[in-house]
């Protein structure tokens, strides 16, 4: 499904160049000013809608009907693993097979495990996560809202008992008799799944794809994996004020696009940047998924 908010700014855009147009063939001839070259940088800068290339913003488009279409592949692997659970139930080896299936629906799976109702880990695939069965997880947001809603989870950014920082997403589990018997989750390492999915559409030179979380805009996935589980209070973006804006906006506008300055690696100095940012479609942790450009080499 073609994301309809990225669609409705790129017409906005095509609207913008036409009324421009327009406005230039029937307005009265403006008295022409001499740009200085301070004035020319400024104007070589300048970012928004009428300014950047159709082709640049379908690649972020593109890049989110991907991301949404991965996503939703994983939430129907993991309805159809609580079906055949449903027959197996959620402990013992058939469940261990159901798990062993699940668990190589995609590469940057971490775990999948199965919970019963009070909280607490039954079965658990790989075997090398072994320990973790018999922990109880119910003090997991998340996990607690599905045993108590028996609706599933969406998907979370979690830091998990296996000890790592991983999105987790959970599934309600009942039997043939319609009682639920608990839930089934897939865990999954968020930088190498959105890595994969998001490298084709990946624009040349400095400019990038990337995804944070939106209320402290924890970075999920960037190209620079040492930018990986930053967020808004990391004293590393402290000394850049429009970023800590634009990322204040980011958290509440589900759509949008800014400018901000920020030191860039491969110059090794503070560079102007724009970004347009959208919404993955997701009723667990808010994402956005964001283009990043440089305007000023």
């Amino acid at each position: 499904m073609i994301n309809r908010e990225l669609c409705a700014i790129m017409l906005s855009m095509g609207l913008l160049l036409l009324i421009s147009i327009s406005v230039s063939q029937d307005s009265e001839p403006l008295d022409q000013k001499v740009i200085s070259p301070e004035n020319a940088v400024l104007e070589s800068i300048t970012f928004g809608p009428q300014t950047v290339s159709g082709e640049t913003l379908w690649r972020l488009v593109i890049a989110s009907d991907a991301v949404s279409a991965n996503l939703a592949k994983v939430e129907t692997t993991l309805m159809n693993a609580s079906i055949a659970l449903s027959e197996t139930g959620i402990d013992g080896p058939d469940a261990k097979e159901v798990l062993s299936r699940l668990v190589l629906a995609d590469p940057s799976v971490i775990d999948c495990i199965t919970i019963d109702p009070t909280g607490t880990v039954r079965e658990v695939e790989p075997s090398s996560f072994e320990s973790i069965k018999g922990v109880n997880l119910k003090s997991q947001e998340h996990i607690n809202n599905t045993i108590n809603t028996r609706l599933y989870s969406g998907f979370h950014l979690i830091k998990a008992v296996e000890g790592v920082y991983a999105i987790d997403s959970e599934m309600p589990v009942f039997d043939h008799n319609g009682t639920f018997i608990g839930t089934v989750s897939f865990m999954f390492n968020s930088s190498q799944f959105f890595e994969s999915i998001l490298a084709p559409f990946q624009p040349d030179g400095n400019s990038k794809i990337w995804v944070s979380k939106a209320d402290d805009a924890t970075i999920l996935y960037d190209t620079d994996p040492s930018q990986i589980l930053l967020n808004e209070s990391s004293p590393v973006y402290q000394n850049y004020p429009e970023l800590l804006v634009l990322s204040d906006r980011m958290s509440i506008e589900r759509t949008g696009y800014g400018t901000y300055e920020f030191l860039d690696q491969s110059h090794g100095e503070t560079i102007k940047k724009g970004c347009y940012w959208t919404t993955i479609p997701n009723q667990g942790t808010q994402m956005r998924l964001v283009l990043t450009l440089e305007l000023q080499p």
